[in-house]
Parts: C-alpha cells; sequence; structure tokens
C-alpha cells in the first residue's frame, strides 16, 4: 500500500460489490453506475502507488497519439473488420510499417483498446468498436487536432498573461497556439479548417457520451406542454442546435407532438444536417446578432452558454429575452452544473478544455444564479438526474 490503508481499500472494493448487487435487474441504472465507477477509481488509487502512478500518467499522451495515428490510418476499422489480422496485414493496407503498427498497437493493447490474439495478432474489443463509430472518431479527431498545441503552449501562456483567469474569447491559448485573433468558433468556419469544423460538428452530436438525453429523465410533458398550444408559434426551438440531434431525440422521446419545431444555427451548419425530421425548419441564425424565433414556449441551449464568458453570454441571454413571452415562454439550458466540492473528473477537465479553446468556463449553481439574474432571468429551478450527466436550468423572463 502506498497512501491509502488496506481497509479502505478493502472498504471501497466492499462498495463497489454492494452496488452492483442491488436489484434482480440486470442491467444497471445510471446512477448505481456512476456510483460503482467512483468507488472503483477509489480502489485503484489505493492500490497504486504514486510513484507508479505519476510516471503512468506523464506518458499517457502517447497513448493519446497512438490513438490519433491509428484513426487516420484507420486501423480500428479494420481490427473492427476482422476476428484477427495481423500488424503485416495492417501495415500493408495502410501504407505504413510494419515496426510501427506493432509499437503503436503495443500501447493499445496495454490499455485494452485493441486485444492481443498472439504475437504481431490483433482482434476488437468493445473500445475498438466504439472508437471506430462516425461520433467517436469527430470526437478524438476534434479535440486531438484542435486542443494539443494550445495545451502544451498553456503553461507559458498562462505565465505570461500572470496567471489570470482567461476571458478574452480573442485573445486566449486557442488564439497565440495558432496565431490568430479571431475567436475560436470563427476560426473553425475559414474553409482551410473544414475537416476539423466538421470533426467538431460530428463530436458535438454525441458529446453527452452514454449519459442519458434530458427528455428521459426530466417532466419535459407535465411542465412545458401547454393546452391547446397554438400551432403558429414553435414549440420547441433548439438555439445553436448544431445538425439537430437534440431536437430530433426529443421528437423521438414526443413523436405525436405536431410542434411547430425550428433548428437554428449558421447555414455552413444547417447544410450539413441532413437526416432530420420533416417537422424541424431549419433557419439561418447568427447567435450574437439574431434574437431567434419569437413567441416559442420553450427555448433550447445544450452546450451552448459554457463556451463563452460573461459578457458574450449576457449579449446571448439578451437576444434570447427579446424573443420569449413573459407568462409563457422558458429557457432550457443543458449543461454542467459543478458542485463547489466534490466535483467529478470529467466534469473539470471539461471545464480546463473550456479554458484552453475558448476562454470559457463550465459553472456551478452560484455562477449560474448570478449569471441569469444579472441577464434579468429568473430561475424557475436547477436539476441534476441520477449519475453524473448534465443538468438542466429552467428559467423564465
Amino acid at each position: 500500500m502506498s497512501n491509502v490503508s488496506k481497509d479502505e481499500a478493502l472498504k471501497n472494493a466492499s462498495n463497489v460489490v454492494a452496488l452492483l448487487s442491488q436489484g434482480s435487474d440486470p442491467f444497471i441504472s445510471e446512477e448505481v453506475r456512476a456510483q460503482a465507477l467512483q468507488a472503483a477509481n477509489l480502489v485503484i488509487r489505493a492500490l497504486e502507488k504514486p510513484e507508479d502512478g505519476l510516471i503512468k500518467f506523464a506518458f499517457s499522451p502517447t497513448t493519446w497519439m497512438a490513438i490519433r495515428v491509428c484513426a487516420q490510418l484507420n486501423v480500428f476499422d479494420m481490427i473492427t473488420k476482422h476476428e484477427t489480422i495481423s500488424a503485416a496485414e495492417i501495415a500493408r493496407i495502410a501504407n505504413a510499417d510494419e515496426t510501427l503498427i506493432r509499437r503503436l498497437l503495443r500501447v493499445l493493447t496495454a490499455a485494452g483498446f485493441v486485444a492481443e490474439k498472439g504475437n504481431g495478432l490483433y482482434g476488437p474489443t468493445h473500445w475498438t468498436v466504439h472508437i471506430n463509430s462516425r461520433l467517436a472518431q469527430g470526437m478524438l479527431k476534434f479535440i486531438y487536432d484542435s486542443s494539443m498545441l494550445p495545451i502544451a503552449q498553456g503553461v507559458n501562456w498562462l505565465k505570461e498573461t500572470g496567471y489570470r483567469n482567461p476571458v478574452d474569447p480573442q485573445h486566449g491559448m486557442f488564439q497565440a497556439a495558432n496565431q490568430t485573433d479571431m475567436p475560436t468558433f470563427k476560426w473553425l468556419t475559414v474553409p482551410k479548417n473544414k475537416e476539423i469544423w466538421d470533426n467538431a460538428n460530428t463530436f458535438f452530436e454525441g458529446d453527452r457520451g452514454s449519459r442519458p438525453s434530458w427528455v428521459t429523465w426530466f417532466p419535459t410533458k407535465e411542465k412545458f406542454f401547454p393546452e391547446g398550444h397554438q400551432q403558429e408559434v414553435p414549440l420547441l426551438v433548439d438555439v445553436a442546435g448544431g445538425r439537430g440531434h437534440d431536437l430530433m431525440e426529443f421528437l423521438d422521446k414526443y413523436p405525436d407532438e405536431l410542434g411547430p419545431f425550428v433548428l437554428q444555427d449558421q447555414q455552413v451548419v444547417l447544410d450539413s444536417a441532413l437526416s432530420l425530421s420533416p417537422k424541424i425548419e431549419k433557419q439561418p441564425f447568427d447567435l450574437f446578432e439574431d434574437p431567434p424565433v419569437k413567441g416559442a414556449r420553450i427555448y433550447f441551449m445544450k452546450f451552448i452558454l459554457h463556451d463563452y464568458a460573461d459578457e458574450q453570454c449576457m449579449q446571448i441571454l439578451r437576444n434570447v429575452k427579446a424573443s420569449m413571452v413573459k407568462g409563457y415562454s422558458y429557457l432550457v439550458i443543458n449543461d454542467f452544473i459543478l458542485p463547489d466540492v466534490g466535483c467529478g473528473l470529467l466534469q473539470s477537465q471539461w471545464d480546463l478544455m473550456m479554458m484552453v479553446l475558448l476562454s470559457s468556463m463550465e459553472r456551478t449553481e452560484a455562477q449560474w444564479r448570478a449569471l441569469l439574474e444579472s441577464a434579468g432571468l429568473s430561475i424557475e429551478g436547477l436539476y441534476l438526474p441520477p449519475g453524473d450527466a448534465q443538468g438542466i436550468i429552467v428559467a423564465t423572463l
């Protein structure tokens, strides 16, 4: 043992077993899964000596590089399609050196991302299959390609700026790394960056991961669906909603609702939203210049305000307010609500990624309240689902 006692390790291990033994259902609920995973991580923390764990962590960027190179060479696709495939065959198809392929896959088999079937032989695991999916490919390519250079330069950038919390969207780590004064999203839409922007929008489709959609746990219909809804005005407007994935989930949950439903985003994004319900109207829209369509019941924003510092959020909220009807309209924000104590690793890492890429932040409950109240909105409630998913913030005029 290192810094944790044997008794503490056994206690956490017992907690994992107790959590997984709850009930007779063969499937684990999201709440139990998150609790059991937290307890399991405490067991690992107890068993791993800090000097070994820190060395492993220091070398972990090499795993990230190996994944990105293998994604570029379509290695995950090759392995997924074969029960067993050799390094020589992968190298032949990818037009790469066999020794390089073996070295890259040595890391990925040790990490469990690929199965080792023998000397130079590989097969898929459930990780391989997932990494080969369209949404996962978009995520790993976008995050690696857009963040690694700003992260590497972040230490010096913070030193040079006097360790100030970054809030200027034109002068952050991302801008310094890419030698630009354009805000990140504007830079991404420049034609030469089309591949990164396309990967970003693919990632946004799946950025919730396996965590449940808000419509599966929030009492949406009871709270928001008005009696005698007038179909001249939208039931829901997805503000800066990307390719409409969240709006489609809403319609899957409530297929009998007539709407109307509106998806608003930049035209270049709407052009890539190809598989939408005929109930959805696409409208080009500038988040900072245009108020959303007026008079809707629900204005939905998922992972929008976390992209911006307070000053930019105030402009966005002013535009939304201009479209809302007092006593009728709701602003529904789907985002992280960080706890003041005991914040999870993913949420805290996500916060730093917002800092690196956008000079923005994830917010605590107190920060959400301060922001929305400063914008003249009344917070009806903040809601957290079981497990560790993103919360819902409901606000009115």
